[in-house]
């Protein structure tokens, strides 16, 4: 009995020290450094695997993978919005031109082994001359991939005219807040890439390209204080509608280092339900036969050892309604300068 009444407390002395050990070991192991590591080899297993199965995936004399892990960039970045309203109000035909202030950006940019993070900076926004706000999320890849850009604009003015007579549209009378989702789907992916176009995480080897299928979808509205538009009462639109259609893209290389893409997206409006409020009330927007809305890309990107620039434009357009009672015509566009280095 005395024996085990010995080894217990043996046991019990000895395993405070022990525990102490562990956890110092523990915390050793544990330290930042080595948790950003595991944290590493964990992505980098997961994006090997990926490299591996998207490089069986393509034709690879015509693309490659960027082999450069890490990737940063400076961008400025230049975007515009635009609205041509026709319609008939009290018997007499009018046309409103209406156009958002340009927005210009600074951004910095990097990506490692295709994933990427960015902030941007607007210098207007610092004092105060800036009322409009956009976030757009990009994600391009060889087989499909879709743009999403949330916008909302209070710099619109321009120019009211017709039978209701030649008026200024004054800054704020009109606003619109818009979520645009535009996606593709490639069909000659293993020798057509957007990514090496726009991202730079594949490299286009060869020149090629591929028919498309388009999809967008539209949601948001458009409205009018009161007497802005020279019409009586405020006005709302609501947008909501979805388009599909196809199209065609081609990258050109020039020399081995030079790429330039060019592509476009025309489709139709298969679904609307769009309204527009006024005093009078609420009522459906007209349609005729088409409604359409097109996407078009471009983009120019020039490769050197270590460092790459270039630049790149999306142009959204639509038009919805009938212009013998109410249409809305809407450009978006978007372009970006950029240079980058290759780590």
């Amino acid at each position: 009995m005395r024996t085990i009444a010995l080894a217990v407390l043996a046991v019990l002395c000895v395993a405070p020290v022990r525990a102490s050990v562990a956890a110092d070991t523990l915390g050793r192991d544990g330290g930042l450094p080595v948790r950003v590591a595991r944290v590493r080899h964990a992505i980098d297993s997961m994006l090997n695997r990926r490299d591996t199965r998207d490089s069986a995936r393509v034709d690879t004399t015509y693309l490659r993978r960027a082999p450069e892990r890490l990737r940063l960039k400076v961008r400025i970045n230049c975007s515009g919005s635009d609205i041509d309203t026709r319609g008939v109000y009290g018997g007499a035909p009018y046309e409103a031109r209406l156009e958002a202030k340009l927005r210009t950006t600074l951004s910095f940019g990097a990506s490692y082994r295709g994933l990427s993070v960015g902030v941007a900076l607007n210098p207007a926004k610092l004092t105060g001359e800036d009322r409009d706000y956009e976030l757009i999320l990009n994600a391009y890849g060889n087989r499909c991939g879709a743009d999403v850009i949330l916008q909302s604009s209070k710099t619109y003015e321009g120019t009211l005219g017709g039978g209701v007579g030649d008026r200024d549209v004054p800054v704020g009378s009109v606003s619109q807040d818009m979520l645009t989702v535009n996606a593709y789907y490639v069909f000659s992916g293993r020798r057509f890439s957007f990514p090496a176009a726009f991202t730079q995480s594949w490299l286009q080897l060869r020149s090629s390209g591929s028919f498309m299928l388009g999809l967008t979808l539209m949601g948001g509205r458009l409205k009018s204080a009161q007497g802005a538009d020279g019409l009586s009462g405020e006005r709302t639109l609501g947008i909501i509608c979805a388009g599909i259609g196809a199209g065609y893209g081609y990258n050109w290389v020039v020399g081995g280092k030079w790429l330039l893409h060019l592509s476009t997206l025309p489709e139709l409006v298969v679904f609307s339900r769009s309204r527009l409020t006024t005093p009078g009330g609420r009522e459906k927007m007209p349609y005729r036969f088409p409604n359409v809305i097109a996407v078009g890309r471009m983009a120019v990107v020039r490769h050197f050892d270590r460092y790459f620039v270039g630049m790149t434009a999306v142009v959204n357009t639509s038009h919805l309604g009938d212009s013998r009672q109410l249409s809305v015509g809407n450009t978006k566009w978007r372009a970006r300068m950029f240079v980058g280095v290759k780590l």
